[in-house]
């Protein structure tokens, strides 16, 4: 069972360069729909698609189930895919057998009744996270596959909430929701120079194999370029400098956000702000980086494979959200893809301080494996409220915005 981490990161890193800004994506709960798609795919979708995947067409729809099957497999993560069609659609017994396990379901037609079933799958498997699915039902979606991914670990270490107000930079001024917690391994923070210029990575430990790693850049660097870079360096393709070696050099001011405090002992000192981050990602405005150029375009079928009936994608979108607190961090997307019928036609010692006190990256990884699970920007952090907050805060369970009619 492999969980094809380079492929996936791969995906991940094209994805963050084209998405620049806030929000959260997933590039896992993306890739085995992509997958599955070119195992399905004729020419020259086909293609276009397996680039996109990293893989041959032929062994994909295999690394797609042996992916959903580790991912669920992972401790603190749900994976799950679903499948819905029309009877109108035809799909084949043998093209289904072919799919991972999931969830298999009818539609209808009619939105009235198709839409409450889909939207509940997503509430379902994402633990509430996510209300909505992401594709629109109707009259003319003939098929919709999705996977949903949810994750969610408590911190080794837990943060102090405490008020912060921002002294610089595009949130000078700002009283936010601050996060602070002091520890012994200074090595935690990782620097290094990247294709995105000075990055300075700091690690918070989950308890159950899972790690998020808080990435800052240089102001003028784009969100996407520095975590994509980030992802390389996690991956081991470029030179890092370990937080111990660092505070020995003294060669601290160069790295953004970091510098030295007085400190009872050698250590590290951090501090963030609360987050919670939701983003509705439309697919096909990016086409091109996920393969479905050719297969949502033309007025022919585009895979047989699935039934007589010619079919196009039309519409691709995912849902995501993230939530980082002082006890831990959730985050969920559900990523469907919806095909339609084709028209034919004073102490001695130093400790590190980090201060995340601006628009700054994370990302979510499996640690043993290095899966990026999921990354997201974060410009837009909580402003302090005197009032004590839950842990699971009810503002994670809106509503994501519904996308716009095509």
């Amino acid at each position: 069972m492999s969980l094809y981490a380079t492929e996936v990161n791969q995906l991940t890193s094209a994805w963050l360069r084209r998405t620049q800004g806030s929000g959260v994506l997933s590039g896992a709960g993306l890739w085995p729909l992509l997958a599955v798609l070119a195992a399905s795919a004729d020419e020259p979708g086909r293609a276009e698609l397996s680039a996109a995947v990293g893989l041959s067409a032929d062994e994909s729809m295999d690394a797609a189930r042996d992916v959903l099957k580790a991912l669920a497999d992972l401790d603190g993560v749900d994976a799950a895919l679903g499948l819905w069609a029309q009877q109108a659609a035809r799909v084949r017994p043998e093209w289904r057998d072919t799919l991972p396990s999931g969830t298999f379901g009818e539609l209808t037609g009619e939105a009235g009744v198709d839409q409450p079933v889909l939207d509940a799958w997503a509430r379902d498997r994402t633990h509430g996270l996510i209300e909505r699915f992401p594709v629109e039902a109707g009259p003319a979606l003939m098929l919709t596959l999705a996977t949903a991914l949810a994750l969610r670990t408590t911190w080794q270490r837990k943060f102090s909430d405490e008020a912060w107000t921002v002294s610089g930079g595009a949130w000078a001024g700002r009283r936010l929701a601050g996060l602070q917690r002091t520890t012994a391994d200074a090595d935690d923070v990782r620097v290094a120079d990247s294709a995105a210029g000075p990055l300075t990575l700091t690690r918070v430990a989950g308890d159950n194999g899972l790690d998020v790693h808080l990435v800052l850049g240089e102001d003028s660097r784009a969100s996407g370029d520095v975590l994509a870079a980030a992802v390389a360096l996690l991956a081991g393709d470029a030179p890092v400098t370990d937080g111990a070696a660092l505070l020995e050099s003294g060669d601290v001011e160069r790295w953004p956000g970091v510098s030295t405090v007085s400190a009872s002992r050698p250590g590290l000192v951090l501090k963030t702000a609360r987050f919670t981050v939701r983003s509705l990602h439309d697919l096909l405005e990016q086409a091109d980086v996920f393969g479905l150029r050719a297969v949502s375009s033309g007025d022919r079928d585009h895979f047989p494979a699935i039934g007589p009936v010619p079919l196009r994608v039309d519409q691709a979108r995912q849902a995501a959200v993230a939530i980082f607190s002082a006890t831990g961090f959730e985050a969920a997307a559900v990523t469907a893809i919806g095909l339609r019928a084709v028209s034919m036609p004073v102490h001695r010692a130093q400790a590190l301080a980090v201060s995340y006190d601006r628009p700054f990256g994370f990302l979510a990884v499996h640690r043993e494996s290095g899966l990026v699970l999921f990354a997201g920007w974060v410009d837009a952090p909580e402003d302090w409220s005197a009032a004590p907050k839950a842990e699971r805060p009810a503002a994670m369970r809106d509503r994501l915005p519904r996308p716009s009619a095509e």
